[in-house]
């Protein structure tokens, strides 16, 4: 038995029987369980007793699990359950197998990869922007709550947890659980407005969270150091050390460094948006000296080198008829190109229910689902984003100004060159269904 009272083969709501404490945190306990009527294991996070009499602790354990519930994303956990047994609130969730991101980033412990750090940080940024555009703010991102899994493939899947403190803007049935002129997060990925006490923090906030971390990455430090008191007047009033300063082991791309501090800006709105923090980290390229980047070679050698051959959409809306797999839900869809496009990348989008289909006075935009348009100008997207549905660019491996100036003129998904069927189709499929969440409300 704990000191909480719970023992192993305790039950929870006649449901859940538990097998062993995972840890201790907060106002929670987390237990490995097993769903007694589907003989499923999974995390169990039971509110401690302590706290079960405190109605803003119970309104906040209840608002993390309506949180967490709606926040449907491969890079944020799953929710099963949630409920009341004789008093005692718990949340079954999916298990975990893996490490923090504390676990492999601290001060004492070794640099890691600069892929490894993009990649990283490139899931959360995408889990954030999911979370932003549902407009909820998550308000505590620190290393301890983002969770690493090995995937069968042996990478990194990228889980951020505990939105306890997270609310939904405009929201009237979020509840805001801290008091105004309260600072509330933790003081070393605290932003400046937290720090100031505001109450009514936006997503630049976790936009400036998210960049403590990719600075810690890069150094194995915080921007700040000292007791809460030193910090937080830091996060107020201090710039950071670049961290190309504070190492030299690791040569660090100016782009990735700049954008790092760009991020820790002290004015919100000088601050990079999700969108952009994602399409940079998305196509950063931490293995070329920033000095020598530039379009790629492909790029450079001209249109000619990059198609295989120029195949009308026609003759290939007929063979594709056997091979169309939209996502789960999804309808096939009609891909509008901008440009040019080879037969082997057309018949690779087919196979992933998109019927792309080259711009023509025969085959014109109206009645797209979506536009890719290669090569294009900032100038040229602006006038196609009038169309009013997902827009798609590409760009050179490591051409960050780029894609900022993409960004920027409003394109939903911005493609590394050279181009692969199953990276455009992604970000395709993700470009349409986050449109059709924003028309839908």
């Amino acid at each position: 038995m704990n000191l909480q009272g719970w023992k192993a083969g305790d039950q929870i709501a006649g449901r859940f029987e538990l097998v062993e404490e995972l840890g201790v945190g907060g106002m929670g306990a987390v237990w490995r369980a097993t769903q007694l009527n589907l003989g499923r294991d999974l995390a169990l996070k039971l509110l401690l007793p302590e706290y079960s009499a405190s109605p803003g602790a119970r309104a906040r354990f209840e608002r993390e699990a309506r949180v967490a519930s709606a926040l449907k994303h491969q890079n944020a956990v799953q929710i099963f359950d949630f409920g009341e047994d004789d008093g005692q609130l718990f949340i079954a969730m999916e298990l975990l197998e893996g490490v923090t991101l504390r676990s492999i980033v601290d001060e004492h412990l070794p640099v890691q990869p600069l892929e490894r750090v993009v990649r990283i940080l490139s899931q959360i940024s995408e889990v954030l922007l999911f979370a932003h555009e549902m407009h909820l703010v998550h308000r505590d991102l620190k290393p301890e709550n983002v969770f690493l899994e090995r995937t069968p493939q042996g990478e990194d899947r990228v889980v951020v947890v505990d939105f306890g403190l997270a609310f939904i803007r405009g929201r009237k049935n979020s509840g805001r659980l801290t008091q105004a002129g309260i600072a509330m997060g933790t003081p070393d990925y605290m932003s400046p407005e937290q720090a100031a006490g505001d109450d009514d923090v936006g997503p630049p906030t976790d936009v400036y969270s998210l960049g403590c971390m990719l600075y810690e990455m890069l150094t194995t430090r915080v921007p700040f150091t000292g007791n809460s008191v030193q910090v937080i007047t830091q996060q107020l009033f201090s710039a950071p050390t670049p961290p190309s300063e504070l190492q030299r082991d690791v040569p660090i791309p100016r782009e990735l460094e700049d954008l790092c501090l760009r991020m820790l800006s002290k004015r919100a709105a000088e601050r990079p948006a999700m969108d952009i923090v994602h399409g940079l980290l998305t196509h950063a390229d931490p293995t070329s000296d920033a000095r020598e980047r530039g379009r790629d070679r492909t790029y450079l050698e001209g249109r000619a080198a990059r198609m295989i051959s120029t195949v009308r959409p026609a003759k290939h809306a007929q063979t594709l008829s056997d091979v169309h797999a939209a996502p789960s839900g999804m309808e096939p869809v009609q891909l509008a190109v901008v440009g040019e496009l080879s037969g082997d990348l057309t018949l690779g989008l087919g196979a992933n229910g998109l019927l792309a289909y080259i711009v023509s006075d025969e085959q014109p935009l109206d009645g797209a689902d979506a536009i890719f348009a290669p090569d294009a100008t900032p100038e040229a997207l602006q006038d196609l984003k009038e169309r009013g549905v997902p827009l798609l660019t590409d760009a050179a491996t490591g051409d960050m100004s780029r894609v900022t100036e993409l960004l920027r003129a409003g394109v939903d998904e911005v493609v590394n060159r050279p181009i692969r069927a199953e990276d455009l189709s992604k970000k395709v499929w993700r470009a349409i269904r986050r449109h059709r969440r924003r028309n839908t409300g």
